[in-house]
């Protein structure tokens, strides 16, 4: 199968599942845990289908490998994955924690499918350049497992301030080892790529040294938490925290670049994002005497790593991986790229500032805007990236 017409259909998934959030958030606003539904819809559903294939292809083109080398064990990963989401989501909605316990297996088998693979992978491999950056992927697939444990040993619903314990230790688990850790490793060589430019030395040691200590970060945390000690939870959000400035200080002279694309904005704006979440995490476990007062402080935390963090990173490396891998000659990717950096600033500044009145919440009026926003930003990518498909159609005939 051709490169563009695997990820045409590859990346079908993620988009669906976004499209689930816009077409049933008013049913999903109704129901009576809607917080629970659109974070596992936005960064089960559709964060994880997305860092599953292009962690993939990510680690083919880094070990110069043929892209096709994984199809077959990705379409059996991806089938188990998707299986799994829609078990831990029904469940979910009709109270089966049997349901959501199987979901939970598959989803921990899907990732240690796709952990071997790369695995896998590696060991075909010459020696290359960038042979380090698929460990990132590995080592966050040990946390999706790990998360995906404690999320059914959740559903199992055990009471006290346990269920709090497991819940931060879950979030933490998926959010910062699963999403964090494969963004890290990512961003390594995607930043100068984006630019078009060269890739520091200095960026690229910085960043295999930050691997061992964003994993140490992330365990703390995960520790800290099923320990009921706050003070090893915290220790670990500080050197996380640590960690990705230390990964990301030899990419600072490029933030003052004129004129970058908008998938270096977003990429610019999640950080940012993610900053602002660690260092308010870092102040509730500070302050709170309770693992329950920490999960209630830290509500507004989920729209900032989830929305923020995550969907931001993931629409603005989509902007500029999608024309890159649909090809077609140099006139019809250049048309792509345009198109990609369409209303770039009106995306931009709809999901940021409906995220900010999300986390202010003032008022219950200002949510729904900022919902409403962050909504209007959701579309106006997804239209973006539909608009792509005429061009394909172009280049197979």
């Amino acid at each position: 199968m051709r490169r563009d017409t695997w990820h045409r259909y590859a990346n079908i998934p993620a988009p669906l599942y976004l499209l689930t959030l816009i077409i049933g958030l008013p049913w999903i606003s109704t129901n009576s845990n809607p917080k629970w539904i659109l974070v596992h819809l936005l960064l089960l559903g559709a964060i994880t289908n997305l860092i599953f294939v292009w962690s993939s292809h990510f680690t083919a083109t880094m070990l110069r490998l043929p892209t096709e080398s994984d199809h077959k064990r990705y379409l059996v990963r991806v089938v188990i994955l998707n299986l799994g989401i829609i078990c831990i989501v029904i469940g979910k909605i009709q109270g089966l924690r049997y349901l959501i316990a199987f979901g939970a297996v598959a989803v921990v088998t899907s990732a240690g499918l796709h952990a071997r693979s790369i695995q896998i992978q590696i060991s075909k491999a010459l020696p290359t350049r960038f042979k380090k950056i698929p460990r990132f992927y590995i080592a966050s697939s040990v946390f999706l497992i790990l998360g995906g444990i404690l999320g059914g040993v959740l559903s199992q619903s055990p009471h006290g301030e346990m269920k709090y314990q497991i819940l931060v230790a879950h979030y933490s688990s998926n959010i910062f080892g699963w999403i964090g850790i494969t963004v890290a490793g990512t961003l390594i060589t995607l930043i100068p790529t984006v630019l078009r430019t060269q890739l520091p030395e200095s960026a690229e040691n910085r960043g295999y040294k930050s691997l061992p200590w964003l994993m140490i970060s992330v365990v703390s945390l995960v520790s800290g938490a099923l320990l009921n000690n706050r003070s090893i939870a915290l220790l670990g959000i500080l050197t996380y925290l640590g960690a990705w400035f230390f990964l990301l200080s030899s990419h600072l002279r490029f933030v003052f670049q004129k004129r970058s694309p908008f998938s270096f904005y977003s990429i610019i704006f999640a950080i940012i994002w993610l900053i602002i979440a660690l260092i308010n995490l870092a102040v509730d476990f500070a302050i709170s005497h309770t693992w329950e007062l920490v999960t209630d402080r830290a509500e507004n935390l989920i729209y900032m790593l989830g929305i923020g963090f995550a969907l931001q990173i993931g629409l603005g490396a989509l902007s500029y991986l999608i024309p890159v891998v649909l090809g077609g000659g140099s006139a019809k990717a250049r048309r792509n790229a345009n198109i990609s950096e369409q209303l770039k600033i009106s995306r931009l500044v709809t999901l940021n500032l409906g995220l900010g009145l999300l986390v202010v919440d003032i008022s219950r009026l200002f949510f729904l805007f900022g919902g409403a926003l962050i909504t209007l930003s959701l579309i106006f990518n997804l239209s973006l990236l539909a608009s792509l498909r005429p061009t394909i159609r172009n280049h197979l005939e």
